[in-house]
């Protein structure tokens, strides 16, 4: 039976749903068997693992570059009107936008969790984006999961790159 392609799959959003599920309560079990800080570290590298398969996902898919590649896995992610997002440059070489509203963030908050939800949702996107190809570079300063009022994604590629 061949794997199903995760980029072709659920919206992401739904897929941190069920995800939570198991992932939230073995968190706080975890942390009470062998501590906040050893349970946060083992939770950001399963999610690290899970980005980095992701972004190698995303490489295959359509697209004549790194970025491109990104620009269209994007609609994964804001699919169901997941994401807010005020575009602020989509050229050859960037993608700069940033999230109004967060539903992934209003899910977590309303668990109790944001903690979580930072590291499983907000934690995939600067490995996922170095597994879709070294030349593709993110930079972004806050999240709404964090409490800012809106994230900031700065996406770029150098044109000698692509």
């Amino acid at each position: 039976m061949a794997k199903e392609n995760t980029t072709n799959a659920l919206p992401y959003l739904e897929r941190a749903k069920i995800q939570a599920e198991i992932q939230i309560p073995l968190y706080r079990r975890l942390k009470a068997e062998i501590g906040a800080a050893r349970a946060r570290e083992m939770l950001k590298e399963a999610v690290e693992e899970f980005a980095c398969g992701l972004g190698r996902e995303i490489a295959q898919g359509p697209g004549v570059n790194s970025l491109d590649k990104l620009r269209n896995a994007v609609p994964m992610f804001t699919a169901g009107d997941a994401l807010e997002i005020e575009t602020l440059d989509q050229s050859d070489t960037r993608m700069s936008f940033n999230v109004r509203r967060c539903k992934y963030a209003e899910f977590f908050r309303e668990l109790g969790d944001a903690e979580v939800g930072r590291i499983m949702v907000c934690g995939i996107d600067p490995p996922m984006t170095a597994a879709i190809g070294p030349d593709l570079k993110l930079k972004r300063t806050q999240t709404l999961m964090e409490g800012a009022d809106h994230c900031d994604f700065r996406w770029s590629i150098s044109a000698d790159d692509s």
